[in-house]
Order: structure tokens, then sequence, then C-alpha cells
């Protein structure tokens, strides 16, 4: 017969806590710091040149823009994270890593102007939309039928609504901006409607106006 099975003891959060403070020593981890203190210390030093280079980097950046400095630590943040990956990716792994963060940092609502200007300086030439969207299954041609759809919903609302309207057209006869005036909270809504050069419509920005 083979050896019987031990019983799975199944521990309350307090009585982990109380088995990790009857095992973790203070005397112990002192002794540990002091070993390896002198390792950490000769990575943490170089780092801060590092650290301080960055620093000045974003700053000049977002200085000739003259964005809010309040949020410069979220452009920190990013030249941090493209920085580390310069030490640990090559080519196109290097590529892709980057292009991942760039989309997320737009997705924050941050200046993709900024954003690829210090990744530039950190020698990382951000893919251009194209080539994201391509990578993200998202074709010219779909993202066209989905804005396109996009705006005949928005006309069919503004057609049934009954709100106050007002359309402004280009010199072709497109539209260019729609102003939704709500008249029960006086809320007003804009749609801005953006072309490429064949006519074609490629963007859609809605915001409310207060």
């Amino acid at each position: 017969m083979g050896r019987k099975r031990r019983s799975l003891a199944y521990r309350t959060a307090s009585q982990r806590v109380r088995k990790w403070n009857a095992k973790v020593k203070g005397d112990l981890y002192a002794m540990i710091l002091e070993d390896v203190k002198p390792l950490a210390l000769e990575r943490f030093a170089p780092y801060q040149v590092t650290h301080e280079w960055l620093i000045s980097l974003v700053k000049n950046i977002i200085g000739k823009y003259g964005f809010d400095h309040q949020i410069t630590q979220e452009y920190m943040w990013y030249a941090q994270r493209l920085w580390y990956l310069t030490q640990r990716y090559r080519s196109k792994a290097l590529q892709l890593e980057s292009d991942a963060i760039f989309v997320y940092y737009v997705y924050r609502g941050r200046s993709e102007t900024l954003l690829r200007e210090i990744a530039s300086a950190l020698g990382i030439k951000i893919s251009s939309w194209d080539n994201i969207y391509r990578r993200l299954g998202m074709s010219e041609e779909i993202i066209y039928k989905g804005t396109k759809r996009a705006l005949k919903e928005t006309l069919e609302r503004v057609a049934t609504d009954t709100t106050d309207v007002d359309i402004t057209y280009d010199a072709e006869g497109k539209i260019t901006e729609i102003l939704k005036y709500d008249k029960v909270t006086g809320a007003k809504k804009k749609i801005t409607l953006e072309y490429d050069a064949e006519g074609r419509l490629i963007k859609k920005i809605e915001e409310w106006i207060t």
C-alpha cells in the first residue's frame, strides 16, 4: 500500500501573519542587509546619474511645448519604462514593447508629440499609427468604415433629437462641426469631424463644452 497522504492544513490570514512574525527575526535580516548592501550600492549609485539625466531630458522636452509641469511625473514614468526596455531588448522586441507603452500613455491622454520625442531622445523610433493598427488587425478600411458608421449614427441622433443643433460645413459641403445644445440641462456637446486629403472621414472627436 502507498503511504497515506497528509491532510492539508488551512490557515487563516491572522495565523499566517503570526507564523511569518515568528520566523522573521530582525537581527537576522540586519545581518543579511549588511552583506547585500554593498552589492546594492554598486547598482544604485550609477543609476542615479541616469535618473538625473532622464529628469533633465523630460523637463527640457516639456518646456519646449509649454505643457503643464504638474504632469511631468507621468512623462518621467514613460521615459523610465522606455529606458529599462533599452537595457533588456533589442531590434524587433524593443520596437514592439516600446510601441505598446507608447499606446498606453496615448490612451491615458498624454501628448503624442511629447511621447514620440522622448522616445526619440532615447534612441527609439515609435512606429507609425498605420503599422500599429496593422499589428492590431485594424486596417485603414476597417477604421474608415467604423468612423463612417459612427458619423451615420450621430446624424441619425441629430435628426431625431429634440435638442438644438448647429451644423457647420466646409467649402465643399462636408460637415466639419456639430454643436448640440440641451435645452433642459444647458449642456453643450461639440462633435468635430476631420477628413483626409481625398475627402474621406478619418476622425470624429466628441467633447463637452462648459
